[in-house]
């Protein structure tokens, strides 16, 4: 055994890979060396596709016949892997890219993806995603995000479907840990420059997003640059009541709500006509299924006749009844958990005054970062499970579910404690201190009795507001900086002329880059998602309690805009591009935060308005139950109102429909040899209406016996 195969175990796997790759089996890739998409006299760079990752376990902790099967089991995975992207017509090169890696660099072939391109095109068109003419569309440049995503669809699509079927982690796969589209560093670094030098990013912007992200990641900037310019209105009304020096203020409130509504039906619309102008309108239709569905049978589709996997809604239900209990039980848990919290961290602040007190100031803060984090991870774990219990078909389906599951985690965690201190604490002041009172004088401690006001409802939400954001803004743009500093020097491997296995210089660099992008952790939109949601039901719940919380959301949200786009394309890998035409099921997320306010909002003002006497009336829990009753169905009143006013409204969105749908129907009638062109009937002179009235007797009764009649002679006619 040579001294590389001694320092290196996987060095086997990667010769017998080699020679897999080499052989007859399939393609040979001896000549390819990676590939030259920009080369011009300017510009000559390495490039692929896609990186296939296959990472592999530590040969050292496994014994001698664990790694001889598992060198098998390696080999069989990139055998498989290999043969299957030839047989879909794609290129590629194997290379070691670690001591546990394996890079497989993908590339597809111009005519493979042009075949590709017109049947995603030709599909959309005819589930009408697409209402352009087939032939327009196909003159249509091909984007950086949809190149993207046609490869990655002929790479994981079904075999049935004329994919290769290969899908990170499912089972003979196992071993394939993602697909990697790397990053476009000059992309990036104009995207960076022009959004940090720029007030306002305008739709043109946007579009250069979508093409070379994806609408998926569109989406979210859109949506949050959307939410940023809405936050100008309550912020200023904010700033204004705030130095008018008015608390709890009615007129506030009900703005508040009413912005909330309008904001959301606009998003609506909004969102409707980037899906239109992007072209993904109705993208549902087409999406695929999931490739962790589990068929229960194969049915016929009663339409189209194809065999199709099928799954029994009623047995999903059931599923999903079963795991209700479970998300109830956890809720419950990570409810009580933060009560318990919360309650810890009154006691050491508001009354206690005994032995170490200043140590022990610290211990609601170390149950927090103990409990509360481990089990909303332990919950968002479970919740997974479930979800893949449940076996939905499609990507949205499932992420929707999840999503709805773990949004009763983030409600929880955001706003407990701000609704407990507002409904319960300070309400009920006298008998919490009196409960303690008795508490700490059985236990022998010293006691102060603390009279508590709104303000300390005003210090939970600044916390919440502030404090919560810039740690946010550390964890996502600095944190990521000095952890890859502290860990900057990367390990060279031998092989081949270079140490770092590159051929030439330009592989060498090419490989580096390659190292350093697979360390990067993967892009969650989830979680750039759930803290601008988050951050909304602050404004909109509770705005009333602190008029400023608009304003520094607004702050917030101009920094965050750039903050996300350098964490996208800095410190995450890229996203592999995905349609989208809405935000999904953070659009129900928002209606139910809007919903909600019409609660909070009426309560806390009742509750904490200087001119209510709500702390001394006995009456106060039956008022205060009507009242939420009362603005409750107020609020679906108004919502009602708002939502027909807005449809009314006429949207360029729908002219655009209408336009390129009479469009595609007068070109199709062209083609057909039947004119469409009705324009100059009012101006016909006498002739013309005669030859009109000549041409219209053969629609009369007397010389056909049926229209039917007379359209299949005039279908016969075309045929001939």
């Amino acid at each position: 055994m040579t001294d590389n195969h001694k320092n290196n175990p996987l060095a086997p796997v990667t010769a017998a890979v080699s020679k897999i790759a080499s052989s007859n089996v399939v393609q040979g890739t001896r000549n390819l060396l990676f590939h030259h998409v920009h080369n011009t006299k300017e510009s000559k760079e390495v490039f692929a596709d896609y990186v296939a990752i296959i990472r592999t376990k530590p040969f050292s902790k496994l014994s001698k016949s664990e790694k001889e099967i598992y060198r098998k089991k390696l080999e069989d995975t990139c055998k498989n892997l290999l043969a299957r992207l030839h047989r879909v017509g794609l290129k590629y090169e194997v290379r070691r890219g670690a001591e546990d890696l394996i890079f497989v660099f993908i590339l597809c072939p111009l005519d493979r993806l042009k075949q590709e391109f017109e049947r995603s095109r030709i599909h959309d068109w005819l589930v009408g995603v697409r209402v352009r003419d087939l032939d327009e569309d196909k003159d249509m440049s091909l984007t950086d995000s949809e190149r993207l995503r046609l490869v990655h669809e002929i790479i994981t699509n079904p075999l049935i479907e004329g994919g290769a079927g290969i899908n990170p982690g499912l089972k003979e796969f196992e071993l394939v840990e993602d697909f990697l589209p790397l990053h476009d560093k000059s992309y990036n670094e104009a995207w960076i420059k022009t959004w940090s030098t720029k007030w306002m990013i305008d739709k043109e912007d946007l579009l250069r997003l979508r093409n070379h992200f994806g609408e998926k990641i569109a989406y979210y900037f859109a949506f949050l640059q959307f939410y940023f310019v809405w936050l100008a209105i309550p912020s200023i009304a904010g700033l204004i009541t705030y130095m008018s020096g008015a608390t709890y203020s009615i007129p506030f409130s009900i703005f508040m709500i009413l912005w909330s509504i309008t904001f959301v039906e606009f998003w609506r619309r909004k969102e409707h006509e980037l899906a239109v102008w992007w072209g993904v309108r109705h993208f549902s239709r087409v999406e695929r299924r999931r490739p962790e569905f589990i068929a229960e049978k194969f049915i016929k589709n009663p339409i189209t006749g194809e065999v199709i996997p099928y799954f029994s809604p009623w047995r999903r239900w059931l599923r999903r009844t079963i795991a209700a209990p479970v998300i109830i039980i956890f809720s419950l848990a990570l409810s009580l958990s933060l009560l318990f919290y919360i309650m810890i961290e009154v006691i050491m602040t508001e009354y206690y005054s005994g032995p170490l007190r200043d140590e022990l100031i610290f211990l609601p803060t170390i149950v927090y970062c103990l409990l509360i984090p481990t089990l909303n991870s332990a919950y968002i774990k479970i919740a997974k499970r479930l979800n893949d219990y449940e076996n939905y078909d499609t990507e949205s389906r499932y992420e929707f579910n999840l999503t709805q599951k773990i949004f009763v985690a983030n409600f929880l965690i955001s706003y407990t404690s701000i609704l407990f201190i507002g409904w319960v604490y300070i309400p009920f002041n006298k008998e919490i201190s009196s409960f303690f009172q008795e508490f700490f004088n059985f236990l022998g401690f010293s006691f102060t009795v603390k009279s508590v006001g709104p303000e300390r409802l005003v210090t939970e939400l600044k916390y919440f507001i502030l404090t919560a954001q810039v740690v946010n803004l550390f964890l996502e743009l600095i944190l990521p900086y000095l952890l890859r500093f502290g860990s900057f020097s990367m390990k060279k491997i031998k092989n081949g002329v270079t140490k770092d296995g590159g051929r030439n210089e330009d592989e060498s660099a090419f490989l580096k880059r390659v190292r350093k992008e697979v360390k990067l952790p993967v892009y969650e939109i989830y979680t750039d998602y759930a803290e601008m949601i988050t951050q909304y039901g602050y404004v909109s719940l509770f705005s009333s309690i602190w008029p400023l919380s608009p304003l520094f959301a607004f702050i917030n949200n101009w920094i965050e805009l750039r903050s996300d786009a350098i964490k996208l394309c800095e410190h995450t890998r890229r996203p592999i591009p995905k349609r989208a035409d809405s935000i999904g099921p953070w659009l129900e997320n928002l209606a139910i935060l809007t919903w909600f306010s019409s609660i909070t909002n009426p309560s806390l003002i009742y509750l904490y308005h200087p001119h209510t006497n709500a702390f001394t009336s006995p009456l106060s829990v039956v008022v205060v139950i009507a009242l939420i009753w009362f603005t409750e169905h107020i609020f679906n009143i108004v919502h009602y109102l708002i939502k027909q006013m807005l449809a009314a409204i006429p949207s360029v969105a729908h002219d655009l429909i209408r336009k390129e749908e009479y469009e595609l129907k007068k070109r199709l009638l062209e083609k057909a040899g039947i004119s469409s062109d009705t324009s100059n009937h009012g101006y016909e002179d006498d002739e013309s209406i005669k030859k009109r009235e000549d041409s219209e007797w053969f629609w009369h009764s007397d010389h056909v016996a049926s229209i039917e009649e007379a359209l299949r002679e005039v279908m016969q006619d075309k045929t001939e």
